[in-house]
């Protein structure tokens, strides 16, 4: 790990222990810590989906995810989500709900954890709808023929808003069975979080479609050369939303660890900067051209996530089980690469030979 990539990390955690430390003494900074570890053991396979995304990027736009990028995940998605959430499900006043999470911390979690469901609603739909995206279009590589190769053939069939239209009519009935059957106290709430996720990915397809010179999914922008102005910029915010997405786990692990506000945001801030350096790290090795696989194996951890979320509408799942889930995928994508590489070398073709 390179000081140029890993050095915002090391200097956030540097400077949320010190003031853990002021603020607790060493058990709040022992709490800060294992916030820290927590981010970063249930975000791997995010900084892996990311990559797949930021490596479209030139290296301004690269720098502008650490820098403002690490500011949407810290503070909007650590600090403020959690925030909008419980005032749109509770109708409370912003300010009451800001206060309570300070004044009244095992309150604010527990109500945190009450709106679970739409959490769990709006992420797993983003997520479904950017799995299919990516299979649903022709590849040039190929890790799993039996499902990827009839995917890809479903979006050679139909027209792509006929393919749209299908998608949606179908989330929206599942959304209404599971928001009538499973939803709790949010029977109504369930499906609205739902289209929401759906309206948001596709109106920042929209207006990446709006930008480009022709349609394409998101799964393809920029990969022919970097986007730019407000390409570039619909990209970007797709990005911090995917990435939005992935967190929840993390969400809402960190409230098992602590309900103190300051220690959990700056906890997980700072594996939020190691995962987001990781991310940057693996695009400047160029990871995902070395292993060819990789990117399937991102967007199966996707997938994993999404169904993982839509289930925890009705019946919690642990964090740990998406984050070994979308993690063993990745895994398996990377050491098949590795096997397809070696394959293919020249040192791998004589190999038979010699053993004639």
């Amino acid at each position: 790990m390179r000081g140029r990539d890993f050095g915002l990390a090391y200097g956030a955690t540097l400077l949320g222990l010190a003031f853990a430390l002021w603020l607790g003494g060493v058990r709040s900074a022992t709490v800060v810590a294992m916030l820290a570890v927590l981010e970063v053991a249930l975000s791997f396979d995010n900084a892996v989906v990311n990559a797949t995304v930021l490596r479209r990027f030139d290296e301004r736009w690269q720098r502008l995810f650490l820098t403002v990028g690490i500011l949407i995940a810290v503070f909007g998605m650590r600090l403020l989500i959690p925030l909008v959430v419980l005032v749109a499900a509770t109708r409370q006043n912003p300010f009451h709900v800001l206060s309570s999470s300070v004044k009244d911390p095992n309150g604010y979690s527990h109500e945190i954890l009450n709106v679970q469901p739409l959490i769990a609603a709006f992420g797993g739909v983003f997520l479904l709808m950017i799995f299919m995206d990516f299979f649903l279009s022709d590849h040039d590589q190929i890790w799993l023929p039996f499902f990827e190769r009839r995917l890809a053939a479903l979006g050679e069939r139909f027209k792509p808003l006929a393919l749209e239209a299908f998608q949606v009519v179908g989330v929206i009935l599942f959304l209404a069975v599971a928001g009538l059957t499973f939803g709790h106290d949010h029977p109504l709430g369930v499906p609205i979080a739902g289209v929401i996720g759906l309206v948001t990915y596709f109106t920042i397809k929209r207006l990446s479609d709006s930008a480009a010179d022709k349609s394409e999914s998101l799964a393809e922008i920029g990969s022919d050369k970097p986007p730019q102005g407000r390409q570039a910029l619909m990209l970007f915010l797709y990005l911090e939303v995917l990435d939005a997405s992935f967190s929840f786990d993390s969400v809402m692990g960190g409230f098992s660890v602590t309900v103190d506000i300051a220690l959990f945001t700056i906890g997980l801030g700072i594996g939020a900067t190691y995962v987001r350096s990781l991310t940057v790290f693996l695009v400047r090795k160029k990871a995902l051209d070395k292993y060819v696989y990789l990117e399937h194996g991102a967007y199966y951890s996707i997938g994993i996530l999404a169904v993982l979320l839509l289930v925890e509408i009705g019946k919690d799942v642990p964090d740990w089980v998406a984050s070994i889930a979308g993690t063993s995928m990745i895994v398996a994508a990377f050491v098949h690469s590795v096997v397809k590489a070696r394959g293919e070398s020249p040192a791998g073709a004589e190999l038979p030979a010699a053993r004639t």
